[in-house]
C-alpha cells in the first residue's frame, strides 16, 4: 500500500505539476493515515470505507489536531482516492463523506453482534407486548429500518410467500428489503397476537377495519397505529434492560448495526446503500 502512495505522489509531481512541499505533506498526512489502516489491518486500498477515513479524522481530532490540519488531511485524502477511481483500482471513492470546509463528525457508535443478537433473545415472552416488542427489534435490525419507516407499515405491506416488505421512505420513495428466518418467525408470532386482539377487545367493523390489509402493522395498546414516542420507549426500555447503564444506544443504533454487520460479512457497500434507501454511498457510513 506505501508503494501506491509513492506512485501516486510520482503522477502528482511529474505529470500534474504539484508543487514538492505540497507532495511532501501529501506523503506525510497519507502515511499517517496508512498507519492508522494497518491497526484495523486493511490490507488493500480497496478494502477501505468511509468509515475508516472518518474515524481516522476524528482520531487526528481527538489527539489535538488543528482543524486546519484536519482539512489538510481531508483534501490530501480526497485527491488520492481520486487518483485511485481514476486508475482504475478501487471501484469507487470513499471520500464521498468527507465534506469540504467542515470538521468530521463521528459516526453513531455501532453494537457488536453478539451483543445485539443477546438483547432481542432476551424478549421472548407470549404476551402481545413480547411479542410486539420481538418483532419490532427483529424488523429495525434485521431489515434495516427507520423508526418512521417501520411505524407506516400496513399488513400489506409484508410479504410472507417473497419474504420482503415494502418500504416507504424518505422523499415517498419506496424500496423492497428482504427479511430472513429471525424477522419472519417474529412477524407472524405477533401478527397473531395482534389477531387475537382485533376479535377479543374489538367488535364488529372496529375489528374488521384493524384485520383489513391497508390497515397499519404497529398498534398501540388502544388498537390506533402506534406513534413514534411509543415506538422509541419501547426501544429505549429492551435496549436499557440488557445492556449495562450508561449505554450509549439509541433505536437508529440498530440500523446504523444492520448496515456495520453486513459489511463486517461481505456484503457490497451498493448493496447496503440500496436496502438503507440511500442515494448514495455517503451517508451509508
Amino acid at each position: 500500500m506505501e508503494g501506491v502512495i509513492e506512485q501516486f505522489l510520482e503522477a502528482m509531481g511529474y505529470l500534474r505539476g504539484l508543487a514538492p512541499l505540497t507532495c511532501a505533506s501529501y506523503r506525510t498526512d497519507l502515511l499517517e493515515l496508512l498507519a492508522f489502516l494497518r491497526k484495523r489491518a486493511r490490507a488493500d486500498w480497496r478494502a477501505v470505507t468511509s468509515t475508516d477515513l472518518i474515524d481516522h479524522l476524528s482520531d487526528l481530532q481527538q489527539r489535538g489536531y488543528a482543524e486546519t490540519s484536519l482539512l489538510r488531511h481531508a483534501a490530501a485524502m480526497r485527491t488520492f482516492f481520486g487518483w485511485l477511481l481514476e486508475e482504475n483500482r478501487i471501484p469507487f471513492s470513499p471520500t464521498d463523506a468527507l465534506v469540504a470546509g467542515k470538521p468530521p463528525q463521528r459516526l453513531p457508535k455501532s453494537i457488536e453482534e453478539q451483543t445485539l443478537n443477546g438483547l432481542i433473545e432476551a424478549v421472548d415472552g407470549e404476551s402481545l407486548p413480547e411479542r410486539r416488542d420481538r418483532m419490532i427489534l427483529e424488523v429495525l435490525y434485521g431489515c434495516g429500518l427507520r423508526c418512521s419507516e417501520l411505524l407506516q407499515l400496513g399488513l400489506h405491506d409484508v410479504d410472507f410467500t417473497a419474504r420482503r416488505i415494502r418500504v416507504h421512505g424518505k422523499g415517498r420513495k419506496e424500496r423492497v428489503v428482504p427479511f430472513g428466518p429471525p424477522a419472519e418467525r417474529a412477524l407472524k408470532r405477533y401478527l397473531e397476537a395482534r389477531e387475537t386482539f382485533a376479535m377479543t377487545y374489538k367488535k364488529g367493523a372496529l375489528a374488521a377495519e384493524l384485520l383489513e390489509p391497508t390497515a397499519p402493522l404497529l398498534l398501540s395498546p388502544t388498537g390506533k397505529r402506534a406513534s413514534r414516542s411509543t415506538l422509541s420507549s419501547v426501544v429505549h426500555a429492551r435496549i436499557h434492560a440488557f445492556l449495562p447503564e450508561g449505554s450509549q444506544v439509541t433505536p437508529h443504533t440498530l440500523r446504523h448495526a444492520f448496515a456495520t454487520h453486513l459489511l463486517n460479512h461481505g456484503a457490497p457497500l451498493m448493496d447496503i446503500r440500496d436496502l438503507l434507501g440511500h442515494a448514495s454511498v455517503a451517508p451509508t457510513h
